[in-house]
């Protein structure tokens, strides 16, 4: 008997072991924050680029970190709204196949935001505002899922793009128009990665909201399974720039937001993500939300980002609500906090394990069945089938925002 809980009490530890392991740098690799340029903290030097201008955008080099020994720039696009007083500001981090987008500045700009789109590829447009031409500062470009890992850290473009983001943060903190302490971030798919992984690394931000990009990207059941391809050894060192070791220990403020058939980034590493910082998070999942920088940044589509960063930054509205206990079960139960009324709350299930296989040329875990829940009180209850393999639930406001549940799974 004593050798059979000895048995089960080293296979759990061993268990607890991995779990911990996954959540940090490998330790032959040098940390991330000891690793940086003070330089980051730093307002860089910036230069107008007049032909490149956009009504009231700027757009800019903003000098960055060398490369192989040589300096680069980092080229974005700014805009300052109007106003008699400091406004608060946004980074605005772009995904893979992106650059820096000036409308997505005018979205914040509208809105009362400062706010800062940087190429993080080496990338500028060209005369007429559109396709993406290399320049000659440019710095190191993606290469894959980390595939420049054997790289010396500070050769990888992950290292280049974290700190052209904090470079960025601190351009737009030195602006008199500015206030530097009202200063938050959102990313779309790679800039999901980047501005989570970033949040645990620059305290300096004040809130983040990462769309589609998460941590736990070893965990994904679509594109980012295994994280690409590479040897064990080779899998394990790029880990590394898993945000999750970076976001564990995080306390800002961070809103989670992706769709329920996202084959790029699966359902399940976002509540992951969520799980491990909920104090300090929530969780929006939007069924059949598509791929894409226009639908991550859509306010009619996601407005609970926008929701979510007025109330931190202007102290504006009541805020998003929160799930404060959680789901289990096929009897599903939960309570939630809310300032604003829930005017309904659906379950999403699929009869199924999670998976995100090609069916009918369609890549992703097929169709959510859904039911009506009650909504009594601060409390919502349903009931699932027996052929429910996973699930999650989502309250919306009388605003129109979502609020989600984690991802159950039976």
């Amino acid at each position: 008997m004593y050798s059979f809980y000895l048995l089960k009490t080293n296979a759990l530890l061993l268990l607890l072991g991995l779990h911990l392991h996954s959540l940090n740098a490998q330790s032959s690799l040098p940390k991330l924050r000891e690793s940086l340029s003070p330089k980051v903290y730093n307002a860089p030097k910036y230069y107008d680029v007049p032909k490149q201008h956009v009504e009231d955008i700027k757009a800019i080099f903003y000098e960055s970190i060398e490369f192989q020994g040589k300096p680069t720039r980092v080229f974005a696009y700014l805009g300052i709204p109007k106003s008699n007083k400091p406004v608060p500001a946004m980074v605005l981090v772009h995904g893979g196949g992106g650059t820096a987008f000036h409308q997505w500045v005018k979205i914040w700009n509208a809105k009362g935001y400062a706010a800062i789109a940087m190429s993080l590829e080496g990338h500028m447009p060209d005369d007429n505002q559109k396709g993406k031409l290399k320049h000659d500062y440019s710095g190191p470009s993606r290469v894959g899922m980390f595939d420049d890992i054997d790289k010396p850290l500070k050769e990888q473009w992950m290292y280049h793009a974290v700190s052209d983001i904090m470079l960025a943060h601190s351009l737009i903190a030195s602006l008199p128009e500015v206030d530097a302490n009202r200063i938050g971030m959102t990313g779309i798919s790679w800039g999901g990665v980047l501005s989570s992984l970033t949040s645990g690394v620059d305290k300096r931000f004040k809130c983040v909201a990462p769309v589609y990009g998460a941590g736990f990207l070893y965990d994904s059941k679509g594109h980012f399974k295994d994280m690409g391809k590479g040897t064990e050894a080779v899998l394990k060192k790029k880990r590394y720039w898993d945000p999750a070791n970076y976001f564990a220990k995080s306390k800002m403020p961070t809103l989670w937001v992706n769709g329920d058939v996202d084959a790029h980034f699966s359902i399940n590493i976002t509540s992951q993500s969520h799980h491990l910082i909920k104090d300090n998070a929530q969780l929006c999942i939007h069924p059949s939300m598509p791929h894409g920088h226009g639908a991550g940044w859509d306010s009619t589509r996601v407005p609970e980002i926008y929701t979510f960063v007025d109330h931190i930054l202007k102290k504006k509205g009541t805020g998003l609500g929160r799930i404060s206990k959680q789901p289990k079960g096929l009897k599903v139960k939960l309570s939630f906090e809310s300032k604003v009324a829930v005017k309904e709350a659906n379950i999403y299930y699929l009869e199924k394990d999670l998976s995100y296989t090609n069916e009918n040329k369609k890549f992703g875990p097929g169709n959510w069945q859904v039911i009506k829940a009650v909504v009594k009180g601060n409390t919502v209850t349903g009931q699932l089938p027996e052929s429910c393999k996973n699930y999650y639930v989502n309250l919306k406001d009388i605003n129109g925002n979502i609020i989600s549940s984690k991802l159950v799974s039976l």
